[in-house]
């Protein structure tokens, strides 16, 4: 199971854009000069890599002992060397720790690359349009693939447009103010999708676009009250409600008030059983 709700390759690409001079640059040259130095750049760039789809920051999430054996863990790099390599990259600036289970690579913006699915997908279907068959036996299959390739354009077309007008909608932009306006921090590219996948997932199972938004807020709410403020919390909160067919905030106050009610009577029983000694 991936740590998010949908698998983010699903809808969009990363890419870490080197540029030219990367090795020439002094922290690199300095990095390879150490003794290790090599595998040590690559743990870098792994990190980096690691890193694209939260815009550079890399989550420790209480697996691992500590954040390097988790990183290392990830990468297939030792917890050594990886802590080696977060020790040398704070040193020269190029990591911070922003909180203790948050670390930022600083150079990751300024090189990250990333194209939606369905674009990708689009530009091969018009890379595929440029190639006229070579004999007239092919030439049907042809038509008929530029017929499904035209209809496929359009339902990806649609599907943009409807991520365009939930990003624009008020509801979704209560999303992210109570987002970024209790804790959590900048909405990043990619929760920002989650989020609307989210949406899109609550509204199949029945929810309307309201409800499913306020659903989302109600969790951050949760995970605010159990001072816990990450995506994946809240990941795991909507997940439970999915599972569970919930659709609307209601129902989970209920569920939670009758919880409580039968927490309360396992209580009453353990006490009444303990003065029976």
């Amino acid at each position: 199971m991936t740590k998010y709700k949908n698998n983010p390759k699903a809808k969009r690409y990363f890419w870490l854009k080197l540029k030219n001079d990367f090795f020439e640059q002094k922290e690199i040259k300095l990095l390879r000069r150490i003794a290790g130095g090599d595998t040590y750049t690559i743990i870098y760039l792994k990190m980096m890599l690691k890193s694209l789809k939260d815009d550079g920051k890399l989550f420790y999430e209480f697996f691992g002992d500590n954040f390097d054996e988790e990183i290392a863990l990830d990468i297939d790099e030792s917890p050594e060397d990886v802590a080696m390599t977060i020790r040398y990259l704070e040193s020269k600036g190029l990591i911070e720790l922003v909180e203790g289970d948050e670390y930022f690579l600083k150079k990751v913006p300024e090189m990250l690359g990333s194209e939606a699915f369905s674009t990708e997908r689009s530009r091969r279907h018009r890379e595929k349009k440029k190639i006229e068959p070579n004999r007239e036996t092919l030439q049907c299959n042809h038509k008929a693939l530029q017929k499904n390739e035209r209809a496929t354009d359009c339902n990806e077309e649609i599907e943009l447009e409807k991520e365009i007008e939930l990003e624009k909608s008020h509801s979704y932009r209560d999303i992210q103010a109570f987002y970024e306006n209790n804790g959590f921090g900048t909405l990043s590219s990619k929760t920002r999708e989650d989020f609307i996948y989210w949406v899109e997932d609550f509204q199949k199972a029945g929810c309307t676009e309201e409800d499913a938004i306020k659903l989302i807020i109600h969790a951050m709410e949760k995970s605010i009250d159990n001072n816990v403020r990450k995506y994946a919390y809240i990941n795991g909160i909507l997940k439970d409600w999915e599972q569970k067919k919930v659709l609307n905030v209601d129902q989970v106050k209920a569920m939670d008030k009758q919880r409580k009610a039968g927490k309360a009577a396992n209580e009453r029983v353990w006490i009444k059983s303990g003065d029976d000694f």
